[in-house]
């Protein structure tokens, strides 16, 4: 299916658009988290068909090309390698529509210039290396109460993708609680 297909068929559904290097990882954080509460979601991962339902409120995407075609109501940018992505990034970040959101890698200085650029009635929010301990062996998240949580992963980058999936997760009701229970349980793979 291509992008414009893909919105044609969610055309009134939340759209999340996910892209840059570490986006099907965001991704795998965030299905894991939605069916670990039988939320209804649709999803679109490169290279595999589309899972698409009728009554599913949101849907989930990797976009990697092609990427305005979406619609996208929140757009998410990890850190991109290549410099002919740059432009692309920019128009994406410049197409979250009015009232949209816009969740980009702090830590990227390219995806940072994109990202933190003002524009009109967007809400744009930077996400970064997760607060966190290593103890024993074992990678703990403080969370902004200083609750701590176990989690088996432990690679900065993956910590990014955490705080990232967390900020995606909290604009389509799942709480910082419900988030952090669910992440204990994630595994590479």
């Amino acid at each position: 299916m291509t992008p414009n297909q893909i919105y044609s068929q969610c055309i009134d559904k939340q759209r999340v658009v996910v892209t840059g290097n570490g986006s099907l990882f965001i991704i795998k954080l965030i299905l894991h988290v939605l069916k670990n509460y039988n939320r209804k979601f649709d999803y679109v991962l490169e290279g595999q068909e589309p899972v698409l339902y009728k009554d599913s409120p949101t849907i989930i995407i990797q976009g990697t090309t092609q990427l305005l075609d979406y619609k996208h109501h929140i757009g998410v940018m990890s850190e991109f390698s290549s410099s002919e992505e740059t432009n692309q990034i920019e128009q994406f970040a410049d197409a979250t529509p009015k009232g949209g959101t816009l969740i980009y890698a702090e830590s990227d200085a390219k995806t940072k210039l994109i990202g933190a650029k003002e524009r009109a009635d967007i809400q744009a929010i930077p996400f970064q290396t997760y607060k966190h301990v290593v103890l024993n062996g074992k990678t703990i998240l403080i969370s902004s109460t200083n609750e701590k949580i176990t989690i088996n992963l432990s690679e900065d980058l993956h910590l990014q993708y955490v705080s990232a999936a967390k900020e995606i997760l909290k604009k389509i009701g799942i709480t910082s609680g419900q988030f952090y229970k669910s992440l204990t349980s994630f595994q590479l793979n």
